[in-house]
């Protein structure tokens, strides 16, 4: 039994090892190239772990402060595989300084895919040869692979087939000891799956006949299960980052398309991937939607569906295919959401309560939650074959819907070897970066966020120069009220004409570029446009080049012409607004938010001011708390105006905040109007919605007159 068990294991370590160099190619096995990890998320993972590797330890212990800066995000918040950063960092001092696990992790993965589904499915049927062809599905499901080349971390589907065989297999020892650890251990790879173990786990408790019976007993269980893992997330860093921070928006957004199974082109991922050679090709727009079966497992379903309907009674009277049972109609009914779509066209919409919403939101990307219907739908097929033909006639079955399912399936794997679904590192110009980091150490956007949009750009720069701290990065979940303090305090800074030393700053976008050229135009700060970005650095403007000075000076204040409406969008590259201001997220999105305590706007006019003109400020909303009014003052060219007491929009004539534009004050046609607010709010602090920026007041318009 021994040497059987040895021979499979072997089995499967040889065709995990060949899997995970066909995609890879013989170049990128090595635990030093790093080229290849170049995706979105997936730089973010590798770029997460490296400033981690190279931190002193910590605790919480995931706590990674260098990668994020102010957001408070730590290795548990990136995809970086928490488990795998902690086993690695442990001899760090030993490693290279490019090293990397990510290729043994996709072994890992593929190993454990295919050797537990191999326990499930001999423990169902006790036949080694079949059990073997059966795990072959497994090892190969375009859910599983589609992941490799964008979500890494999101590659451990094994952890749900071992809630699977926990459940499946008898007299199992210890067994909620052993749930307790795979749902600790699924924190430390990624939450998604402590959500689906979780629900799985709970599931069962509750759907079994025994279960009231037993109902002291299973209440111990369960918190025996769930302090475990709060000891586990708080020891890994989860608990840095606020639960109010976890609620978000975008239940539905990521959500499972009614098609998913059917359908073969993931469209927006790495250009396209189409996985069907058989069936003609349609698109999903989510990535997170993609579900497609292959024709095999379009095949298995059609049987599930059969076999399922034919034997009804004894199902749904079986301890064990009951709760399964009950476990599809959840999770689709989660995957799916409130927003029911096919093939990309909504058809069906429910409303349902915001505080449900932002809960429901801690799975924005609900069409994950799929992919334990995904896997049982094979698993349940492959053995229900076995039990309902004799003989060799099951290996036979399965061997043809196997090459059937290769055959289909044979465009996606193909368009996977030799890393062809992986994106390749961008070219960097390397003297200029080299130059910079060797004094400056430090590397910052101009605009704090969670998804930045400079991580692509600049991965090359984070990856292999002197950087030692980013606020450059991409995070799971973060510190929103964090992040909105260190917007304000740079600001701030700004606005008091300090430039930061030693920082090396990635202007966000060509308002703040327009702002900070006119802040700056006598200090000693150097501008440069490099590897498609705007850069900004303190002592450098001697080392601008004429293509440099040239490129600096289309960047002018907008215009601003008489009685022309100007409405304020955040994204509008072209605008008044500079420093200060933040998105407008809520149901009625005009306007954009000032945010912290100094916002302000800068525009000139088309000729020097020849007489007096009045700007009308239209606010749309603003913020207080209780009766307490909004305290703020207005300064134009740095010269005090006049202070404002706001309770509410009715202390406005209509809506208006109106600042007269005297031509006896000012010399030149540009002007800069500053916003300095006193006191500003989050509305998570008056429980309007968990978001935890600092804001004041929300522009709606300006107009000249």
């Amino acid at each position: 039994m021994k040497y059987k068990n040895l021979s499979v294991l072997s089995i499967f370590s040889i065709l995990s090892l060949i899997l995970t160099t066909y995609i890879l190619g013989f170049n990128y096995v090595s635990f030093t190239n790093t080229q290849w990890l170049a995706a979105h998320d997936v730089s973010t993972d590798i770029i997460s772990w490296k400033f981690f590797k190279n931190d002193i330890w910590r605790f919480p212990i995931g706590n990674n402060p260098n990668y994020g800066m102010d957001i408070g995000s730590g290795i548990a918040f990136s995809g970086s595989i928490p488990i795998m950063s902690f086993i690695f960092k442990l001899f760090s001092g030993l490693l290279p300084n490019n090293f990397h696990y990510f290729n043994l992790w996709i072994y890992i993965c593929f190993f454990l895919q295919s050797y537990i589904a191999y326990l499930i499915i001999f423990d169902q049927t006790r036949n080694r040869t079949y059990s073997i062809i059966g795990s072959l599905f497994f090892i190969l499901a375009p859910v599983l692979i589609n992941k490799l080349s964008f979500h890494l971390s999101l590659c451990a589907h094994w952890l749900i087939l071992m809630g699977f065989y926990l459940e499946i297999k008898k007299n199992i020892i210890n067994k909620n000891l052993k749930w307790a650890m795979l749902i600790s251990i699924s924190s430390l790879i990624h939450f998604y799956f402590t959500i689906i173990l979780s629900i799985i786990y709970i599931a069962f408790i509750i759907f079994k006949k025994s279960s009231y019976i037993n109902l002291k007993e299973n209440i111990l269980k369960i918190f025996f299960v769930y302090f475990l893992l709060t000891l586990t997330m708080y020891v890994a860093g989860y608990f840095d980052v606020p639960f109010t921070d976890a609620l978000a928006y975008g239940y539905g957004n990521y959500s499972l398309d009614i098609a998913s199974f059917f359908i073969n082109n993931t469209n927006v991922v790495n250009g396209g991937i189409d996985w069907s050679l058989i069936l003609n090709s349609r698109n999903i727009v989510s990535p997170e939607s993609f579900a497609y079966l292959g024709l095999g497992g379009i095949l298995f379903l059609i049987l599930f569906v059969i076999f399922f309907v034919k034997d009804f009674k004894k199902i749904t009277g079986n301890n064990i295919f009951l709760p399964f049972f009950l476990l599809t109609l959840i999770f689709l009914i989660i995957s799916v959401t409130n927003k029911i779509y096919f093939q990309n066209q909504l058809i069906f919409s429910v409303e349902i309560p915001n505080i449900l919403y932002g809960l429901l939101s801690i799975v924005r990307a609900s069409g994950r939650l799929v992919w334990p219907v995904y896997y049982l739908i094979f698993l349940f097929s492959i053995i229900f074959i076995y039990k309902k033909f004799s003989n060799s006639r099951p290996v036979f079955i399965l061997i043809v819907i196997f090459l059937l399912q290769i055959i289909d399936i044979y465009p996606g794997i193909k368009r996977h070897f030799n890393s062809g679904a992986f994106v390749k590192e961008r070219s960097l110009d390397n003297s200029f970066w080299n130059n910079l980091s060797e004094k400056n150490s430090i590397l910052r956007t101009t605009y704090l966020n969670n998804q930045s949009r400079f991580l692509l750009e600049l991965r090359n720069v984070l990856m292999s120069k002197n950087i030692i701290q980013t606020d450059i990065s991409i995070h799971g979940r973060y510190n929103r009220k964090k992040a909105s303090i260190s917007r304000s305090k740079l600001y701030n800074n700004f606005e008091n004409n300090n430039f930061p030393k030693n920082i090396i700053f990635a202007i966000d976008n060509p308002n703040h570029l327009r702002h900070l050229k006119f802040l700056f135009q006598d200090k000693n700060i150097g501008f440069f446009f490099r590897d498609n970005v705007w850069i900004a650095v303190s002592g450098y403007k001697e080392e601008m080049t004429k293509d440099d000075k040239d490129n600096l000076k289309k960047y002018e204040p907008i215009v601003l012409k008489k009685n022309e409406i100007n409405y304020l969008k955040f994204n509008d590259n072209k605008s008044i607004h500079g420093l200060g201001w933040t998105h407008n997220l809520g149901s009625n999105k005009k306007g954009i938010w000032t945010e912290g305590n100094s916002s302000s706007l800068l525009f000139k006019l088309n000729e020097n001011l020849d007489e007096n003109l009045k700007l009308e400020i239209k606010i749309n909303s603003i913020l207080t708390k209780n009766s307490n009014p909004l305290n703020f003052k207005i300064f134009i060219n740095n010269k005090f105006y006049k202070n404002f007491n706001l309770k509410n929009l009715e202390d406005l004539n209509n809506n208006t905040i109106f600042v007269d534009m005297n031509k006896n004050a000012f010399n030149g046609n540009i002007f800069h109007i500053k916003f300095l607010i006193e006191n500003p709010i989050t509305k998570l602090e008056l429980l309007k919605s968990p978001d935890a920026r600092m804001l004041g007041i929300l522009v709606e318009s300006i107009i000249l007159k």
